[in-house]
C-alpha cells in the first residue's frame, strides 16, 4: 500500500487529505491518474504540465523529492503532495 498525503489547495480540490492506494509500486503519473479517476477529474491537468510535475507542486516520497512523473513510489512509502510557496 502507498499512502498519499495531500496538502493546501490540492487537499481542497480533491476533498481529502489522505488516500491509501493498495499496490506494490506506482509511478507519480500513475498515482495522479488514480486520484484523477477516483476523486477529481481535472487533477491530472493540475499536477502534470508539459509532461513534467507542475512547477508549483512539491512532491516527496518519504524524504526524497520527486523530479519526474516517471519516478516510482514503492509500497510502504508515503507520498506527499504540497503547493510550493508563491505569490507577488
Amino acid at each position: 500500500m502507498i499512502k498519499v498525503k495531500i496538502y493546501a489547495e490540492y487537499k481542497d480540490m480533491i476533498g481529502k487529505n489522505e488516500i491509501e492506494i493498495p499496490c506494490k509500486e506506482m509511478t507519480f503519473k500513475e498515482v495522479v491518474e488514480f486520484i484523477t479517476s477516483k476523486y477529481y477529474p481535472d487533477f491530472i491537468k493540475v499536477a502534470i504540465q508539459n509532461g513534467k510535475i507542475n512547477e508549483y507542486m512539491l512532491v516527496m516520497a518519504d524524504d526524497r523529492m520527486l523530479t519526474s512523473i516517471d519516478e516510482t513510489i514503492k509500497e510502504g512509502e508515503t507520498l506527499k503532495i504540497l503547493a510550493t510557496a508563491h505569490g507577488g
